[in-house]
């Protein structure tokens, strides 16, 4: 079962690692010495939301690409007639879209032969 994280204080617990990596994004793009005098707050404002989008955008990508990939075993059973499901090597890919963008993932196929139903395993509880 999924556990429901305080969102405002991992971002809190996580201050000096969201700074370290403000820090590297901005020498990367201005260099050691920093944003130079007489740069547009506009500028910087745009690069500050761009690279925040795209930082969360790969959040949510390898976020849902890890749990795709790791499929509980309550999840292995067929919810028709709660036998056994088998794994399919192949896998779909599926795509959301989120306040950043679209996020992108392969969902796991799975396989009930005494229904002979196709499915993907999902939790009730993710209303999706």
């Amino acid at each position: 079962m999924a556990r429901k994280i305080d969102v405002a204080a991992t971002v809190v617990d996580e201050q000096t690692l969201i700074q370290g990596v403000a820090k590297y994004f901005l020498e990367k793009v201005h260099g050691p010495e920093g944003m130079p005098w007489g740069t547009r707050f506009a500028d910087l404002e745009e690069l500050s939301v761009q690279i925040g989008q795209a930082m969360s955008r790969s959040l949510v990508d390898q976020a849902l690409a890890r749990q795709a990939q790791s499929v509980p075993s309550e999840a292995e059973t067929c919810s028709g007639c709660g036998g056994r499901v088998e794994p399919r090597d192949d896998t779909e890919p599926r795509a959301v879209l989120t306040r950043v963008g679209t996020a992108h993932w392969n969902e796991p196929k799975r396989y009930c032969p005494k229904c002979r139903a196709a499915f993907f395993p999902s939790d009730p509880s993710t209303g999706y």
